[in-house]
């Protein structure tokens, strides 16, 4: 038996050694324990059996753990930077149906020579209810029960350091519902918060289990995609998001159709640190939204130089406008909102062609610095007449 052989032999015979003495511990532990690898319960202490209300072991061992657990996968994440292994509010649902209210960490272990997770869970008072509602409303968003924006940045720093130590990466998906203003306005706020319940539930059904869903903002919602080997692979999971939101929302018998606009960055490659990459996936969302929505883009810089050019035109548009005469304002919505050539004709006592050289050089001219002469340029057709 050659040197090789033998360390193998130790260190599995080490392996074997230490799980034994962990599944001592954990068999004798004074809470309930679950240990579950690849989201299958393997392990069961006697008091686990007792919480979920089973007769014996056997009845839990090989099932899925979210058939008992009430929760999303990313929230037994614990490679977060802070609160490393914390007591989290959770809930399980026994072998009843009972829904009961628990305090349960999450702790990465080995089992069966596999990499598993052991969740340590105690059911807790009234008392303790509202101390982790409290916490748990602190990193939360109170409609959708996911994520909030803090808890969201939280996480993202996780992942990005995870990914840093696997040379991998990690994709950021901003998902902003279109024109969701309109939904309250049209149906009711009720109706609205509905729409957002059911936007969130279509954006979980579409993500890995492992991925992290989250609520930024009213209408934004955004997604932590974790182990992607490349900075592509992360428009698979936009077209997955857009694909999900292609039939209409049913809710109290209205079709209501919602569509979603999509930027996406990616760590290391666009950014490499946290508020640059945050602020690209804001970039790129303007570009989806620019293009006329129901679409994704990826982050690039030429994207950010182009959008604060934008901004620098729209403000010396908003300047130019401030120094027309109500009677050059009307010309100029006329010329850009399309109106028929002839009507404007009439309007200004001009020819049809003049208008339309006019309508021409104002859509050419819109973000130049000759705007108001333009403008001024066409309604001195009327004087003229």
């Amino acid at each position: 038996m050659g040197d090789d052989e033998v360390v193998k032999i130790a260190n599995e015979t080490a392996l074997t050694d230490a799980e034994a003495r962990f599944h001592d511990l954990a068999a004798a532990c004074a809470k309930a324990v679950l240990i579950h690898t690849d989201w299958t319960i393997v392990f069961v202490n006697d008091l686990a059996v007792q919480l979920l209300g089973a007769s014996a072991a056997d009845q839990l061992l090989g099932q899925p753990v979210f058939r008992f657990l009430q929760m999303q996968a990313h929230d037994l994440d614990q490679d977060r930077p802070a609160h490393p292994a914390s007591f989290v509010e959770s809930r399980f649902r026994r072998i009843d149906g009972e829904i009961i209210t628990v305090s349960m960490a999450s702790m990465p272990c080995r089992y069966g020579g596999r990499p598993g997770a052991q969740l340590v869970v105690r059911e807790i008072s009234e008392r303790q209810q509202l101390e982790h509602r409290i916490s748990f409303l602190a990193r939360h968003d109170t409609l959708t029960s996911l994520p909030n924006r803090a808890d969201f940045r939280e996480r993202l720093v996780g992942a990005m350091a995870r990914a840093q130590r696997n040379a991998q990466s990690v994709g950021v998906m901003l998902v902003d519902v279109e024109d969701f203003t309109s939904v309250n306005a049209k149906f009711s706020h009720s109706t609205g918060d509905e729409v957002l319940r059911q936007v969130a539930d279509r954006l979980k059904a579409s993500v890995r289990t492992g991925d992290t869903l989250a609520r930024v903002g009213g209408d934004e919602f955004a997604v932590i995609l974790e182990g992607l080997k490349e900075r592509d692979m992360a428009a698979v999971a936009a077209r997955r998001v857009l694909a999900a939101f292609a039939a209409p929302f049913d809710i109290d018998g209205k079709q209501i159709p919602v569509s979603v606009s999509i930027g996406l960055a990616a760590f290391p490659d666009d950014a490499k640190e946290l508020d640059s990459l945050l602020r690209g996936i804001d970039v790129a969302l303007a570009a989806a939204t620019a293009s006329g929505g129901n679409a994704f883009r990826f982050y690039f810089p030429e994207l950010e130089a182009m959008r604060e050019a934008d901004e620098a035109r729209s403000a010396v548009t908003l300047e130019f406008m401030a120094t027309l005469t109500e009677r050059e304002r009307e010309v100029l919505d006329m010329l850009i909102a399309g109106q028929s050539n002839k009507g404007i004709a009439y309007l200004l006592g001009a020819s049809p062609r003049t208008v339309e050289t006019h309508r021409a050089r104002v859509m050419q001219k819109m973000q130049a610095d000759s705007l108001a002469e333009l403008v001024r340029m066409v309604v001195a057709c009327d004087r003229a007449r």
